[in-house]
């Protein structure tokens, strides 16, 4: 994880050229090279008569739906998901969400400021709590800098951990949590060393990420009912396990 981080960073030096569409649900990677195979490959390749052939990047995924579909994960303008990170299984599920323009090598998508954000859906007992930022901190074992408390949406603004996980990263991150049609959703967000998204910014690029999701998971007659989070502290368990980073790839 720590290597794809750096390449998504590194990939903001790439040229731009198409336009082409990413697709909106992944197929069979096979033995196809991975996202960071491609984007090290590109980096390397000369140009030059008898130059490595550049491996085929997969296609950045518009979106792609976890957990029976209980939460279709879906970024905001300019950021999709690589398909190489999807984990799907029976009551859990793990994508990630970067800029399509970086997954992409440059065909498709706008610039976008560069930032890794983690979806883990996890199941929620009925009447469960959401944790409080506190808890979300707790999960990170890490120092709470601040937190945002909504309806059916928490955050939580950590001091420590981002750059262990993200080459270059600035050790300050952002989590959440969110219910989503009976499912509890973890995000993670880190960003470059002294981004604004690693700072006050990454509660407002959550939330779209959140927003993003939502419309996307939406079903017939869904009212969109939020309820207050809890304030508690919450620690371990199914917490622990949605941001466990020996699930990230």
């Amino acid at each position: 994880m720590r290597s794809r981080g750096l390449v998504v960073l590194a990939g903001l030096g790439l040229a731009a050229c198409g336009a082409e569409a990413p697709v909106s649900n992944p197929g069979s990677e096979g033995d196809r090279p991975s996202v960071i195979a491609g984007l090290f490959a590109r980096k390397e390749a000369s140009g030059a008569a008898g130059a490595p052939t550049r491996p085929e990047l997969p296609a950045p995924l518009a979106q792609v739906a976890l957990v029976g579909g209980d939460v279709v994960v879906r970024g905001p303008a300019g950021y999709c998901i690589d398909p190489t990170t999807v984990r799907q299984q029976a009551q859990r599920g793990f994508a990630l969400i970067a800029s399509c323009r970086i997954l992409s090598g440059g065909k498709t998508g706008d610039p976008v400021p560069p930032v890794l954000t983690t979806v883990t859906a996890g199941p929620l007992a009925d009447g469960a709590d959401l944790p409080s930022p506190a808890a979300l901190a707790a999960s990170a074992d890490a120092p709470l800098l601040g937190g945002e408390t909504a309806a059916d949406f928490v955050a939580a603004h950590v001091g420590a951990g981002g750059d262990s996980l993200l080459s270059g990263g600035d050790k300050r991150h952002w989590r959440a949590a969110f219910r989503q049609n009976g499912r509890l959703v973890g995000l993670a967000l880190y960003a470059p060393k002294g981004s604004p998204l690693a700072g006050a910014d990454g509660a407002a690029m959550l939330s779209e990420v959140r927003a993003s999701i939502a419309a996307a998971s939406a079903r017939p007659g869904d009212e969109g009912a939020g309820q207050d989070a809890d304030t508690g502290k919450r620690g371990g368990g199914l917490l622990g396990r949605l941001f466990n980073r020996q699930d990230l790839p």
